[in-house]
């Protein structure tokens, strides 16, 4: 008895290097709040809502491999819930979020998954610590164009993605999709259904991040598959540059050109937009206003919008923030931006011409 005692823990000693390879790292974020949201304009029957609601919780399993050589395999997943109701489904789920797995190097990271491109790539500039991801305005006006979110507004499925090291604050990201479009058709082999070599996504986006200057150029190009009905393919195209002043003052620049090439009656539709974020922080105090206009959408009459916000946050810590923001979209007759995201949280979208505007309270834990 005594020497399979003695077996067995000799046997798990020699297992402790094995499992010590790979190297597991636990982080996420809890973001919930209060929020006081409501639609104005030619339609009726709708009063202020007021509710709490979830922004994005997640908890993320990361591991790393060292495979020698300076050659590491990586693994990512990123799992979303409602902290709110506890709901999973949508975009909550396990591995709703950034999911990949890859090997990186002196050559950068290169891996296959489900990740956020393009949309996300101007966020550094208005980012806040803990307020509704309808107060990031880059998310919403400026990701949309006639009533569509371009690079999905979320997760864009089935990518090959290679991100560059960082050249002393330079950093670049080349991305191909073989079907991008939730619920696509993905190896549709019916030709009268679709062609499968039709739909695909490309990105690329170069960034430049060193002390006082951020700037960058993003490019996405996205093919539905199915090619026998009315599809709507997507090309856009994004700038921005933003400088940290040494009082804590934060400005910035953003400009998107974005076009869904329609194959069917409507015609092509393209739009010019762009934003002035701002921001200054002082100790442990930040205060934030975005303001940002979208031009005439082509092919369709009196299709102007606007979106500004107004913010405040305290931070308790580096992890901990709580704060109260203001967010308004404005619209033509003929236009119909959104807020980001409120299908996700249970909120009814615009229709043309209406407006809306949310109040949010929230809090906001990293770890």
């Amino acid at each position: 008895m005594q020497k399979k005692l003695i077996a067995a823990a000799v046997a798990g000693l020699l297992a402790v290097p094995a499992m010590a390879q790979t190297n597991v790292t636990i982080s996420g974020r809890f973001a919930t709040g209060w929020e006081s949201y409501k639609l104005s304009g030619p339609a009726t029957g709708y009063d202020t809502e007021s509710k709490v609601s979830d922004q994005s919780s997640r908890i993320i399993f990361s591991v790393v491999e060292d495979l020698g050589g300076g050659l590491k395999a990586w693994g990512q997943v990123d799992s979303r819930f409602a902290n709110d109701s506890g709901a999973v489904g949508g975009g909550t789920g396990w591995a709703a979020g950034n999911s990949g797995v890859g090997l990186m190097g002196g050559f950068g990271k290169i891996g296959f998954g489900r990740w956020d491109v393009h949309y996300s790539e101007m966020i550094g500039l208005e980012a806040n610590r803990a307020g509704s991801l309808q107060s990031i305005v880059s998310f919403g006006l400026m990701s949309q164009v006639n009533g569509v979110t371009i690079a999905n507004g979320t997760r864009s499925n089935n990518f090959i993605l290679w991100d560059s090291p960082n050249w002393n604050g330079l950093t670049a990201r080349l991305g191909y999709s073989t079907a991008w479009v939730a619920n696509a058709q993905e190896g549709q082999t019916n030709r009268a259904a679709g062609d499968p070599g039709a739909g695909r996504a490309w990105t690329g986006a170069v960034r430049y991040n060193n002390g006082p200057i951020m700037a960058g150029l993003s490019y996405w190009n996205g093919n539905q598959e199915n090619r026998v009905a009315a599809t709507t393919d997507q090309r856009s195209t994004r700038l921005w540059f933003g400088y940290n002043f040494a009082m804590g003052l934060k400005l910035g620049l953003e400009y998107d050109r974005s076009s869904l090439k329609n194959s069917g009656a409507a015609g092509n539709n393209t739009r010019s937009a762009w934003m002035i974020p701002v921001s200054y922080a002082f100790g442990p105090h930040k205060v934030y206003f975005n303001y940002a206009r979208a031009g005439k959408t082509s092919n369709v009459v009196n299709s102007k919008g606007k979106q500004w916000g107004l913010g405040y946050d305290y931070g308790f810590s580096n992890r901990t923030s709580m704060g109260v923001y203001y967010t308004k979209v404005s619209n033509d007759k003929g236009g119909s931006y959104d807020m980001f995201g409120l299908g996700a949280n249970g909120a009814t979208a615009t229709n043309a011409g209406e407006d809306a505007r949310q109040l949010y309270i929230g809090i906001a834990h990293n770890f």
